[in-house]
């Protein structure tokens, strides 16, 4: 599920998604960087969000990771994209960023 907003953020994503308890990773296979965060103190599940930034808009591109089912040459794995707990986390987050802009 995606949040896309206009590029007049006063403070970095990554400042705004640490405040929301999430924390940088670079995955070594897909050569991307990401955020997570866990929701035990296992590895999953977590929330997964990527971040699309241009100098006109950021879109936080958020699922939710259930278990880590990749297999070599396979970046598939088992996730929700659009449940009621990935709405309730981007709300939380849209949340989060309007209390920045204040």
């Amino acid at each position: 599920m995606k949040l896309s907003l206009t590029n007049k953020l006063n403070h970095t994503t990554e400042q705004i998604l640490r405040n929301a308890g999430y924390f940088y990773i670079f995955d070594k296979i897909s050569k991307k960087g990401s955020f997570i965060k866990k929701l035990t103190e296992q590895r999953y599940p977590r929330f997964h969000m990527y971040i699309i930034e241009t100098p006109e808009k950021i879109i936080f591109d958020l699922h939710l990771d259930q278990s880590a089912t990749r297999y070599k040459g396979q970046g598939a794995h088992n996730a929700d994209y659009d449940s009621d707990q990935v709405k309730t986390e981007l709300i939380r987050i849209a949340h989060i960023i309007d209390a920045y802009k204040l």
